[in-house]
């Protein structure tokens, strides 16, 4: 029989790479959504189901019995808002489905894998190299919310001898990225042909741990099918990458002139140190934001 996996967030970028990787992988997938299904035919399960309601949890739970749960649906709120009443709501709501999880799990069958999706805006610091015994800070309620969760499922894990992992992810794009973050955005204003939106973005001169997608959901993977049970591991490219560079590619490509300067300073150097993936997992990087970037524009321009 084919193990069965759960997937949160079933619509998102991580989870649409995933489940192609486990169904070539002859896994049975079954994805969470709160939103329609695709129209589009996949060979896949959709679950329209709450993830906010304990009992439409433990009934997912106990009749799909699934091998493992990959945890990766959250609510969040573009960085402006951040402060609002709204963050403070998704920020509680965050925490019960992962809390309904972990104690559905615990009902079930404690032997289900459990793997949380983390952030790197867990982390303290913001600047320099962290790994994965560096001290975690809030700063908004979306870091608390992952910081609290990881805090739950790690007191539960003790008590329960739970096998849970969370994975603490960087910044990842793929074709499957929504168009509201950087990279997805930068190829649509070189389609739009909109230079100043363009110019702004090469102006802050930014700088990021970056990684594909495709390579940080193989991680995961690892962790799926791996007789490891680490509390935490990093899945990051391990250096900065700059923005302006991959900025250049879509300039060269449509031979723009490059004029552009940099005045302001908003440079993000915090890098995760990927080694203890690379040693438990024999993970490796294969691809890179650059590849990344470059397939998000010949998507965009189809």
């Amino acid at each position: 029989m084919k193990k069965r996996i759960i997937i949160t967030g079933g619509l998102g970028q991580d989870a649409i790479i995933l489940n192609n990787l486990l169904i070539k992988k002859n896994y049975s997938t079954y994805l969470i959504i709160n939103k329609k299904k695709p129209k589009k035919k996949i060979n896949t399960t959709f679950l329209n189901i709450n993830l906010l309601n304990l009992k439409k949890v433990n009934e997912c739970i106990n009749n799909i019995k699934p091998h493992a749960i990959i945890h990766l649906a959250a609510k969040n709120i573009s960085l402006p808002k951040r402060k609002s009443m709204m963050s403070e709501i998704y920020y509680r709501q965050n925490f019960l489905m992962t809390q309904n999880l972990i104690d559905s799990i615990i009902k079930y069958n404690k032997k289900i894998k459990f793997i949380f999706a983390g952030s790197s805006q867990m982390f303290m610091k913001k600047k320099g190299i962290v790994d994965e015994n560096s001290k975690f800070k809030a700063t908004c309620y979306y870091s608390k919310y992952k910081i609290d969760a990881h805090k739950y499922i790690m007191k539960k894990k003790k008590l329960y001898s739970l096998n849970a992992t969370t994975s603490i992810l960087f910044n990842h794009d793929s074709i499957h990225r929504n168009k509201i973050f950087l990279l997805p955005r930068l190829a649509l204003y070189f389609k739009q042909k909109k230079i100043s939106l363009i110019k702004e973005i090469y102006n802050d001169d930014i700088f990021g741990d970056f990684s594909h997608a495709e390579d940080i959901c193989n991680g995961i993977f690892l962790i799926l099918k791996s007789n490891k049970n680490p509390d935490k591991i990093i899945f990051s490219f391990n250096n900065l990458i700059s923005i302006n560079k991959l900025i250049e590619i879509g300039l060269n490509k449509f031979k723009i002139n490059n004029n552009f300067k940099v005045n302001n300073s908003k440079i993000i150097k915090l890098v995760g140190n990927n080694n203890f993936a690379k040693k438990i997992l024999n993970w490796k990087i294969t691809k890179n934001s650059e590849l990344a970037f470059q397939e998000i524009i010949k998507n965009v321009f189809k």
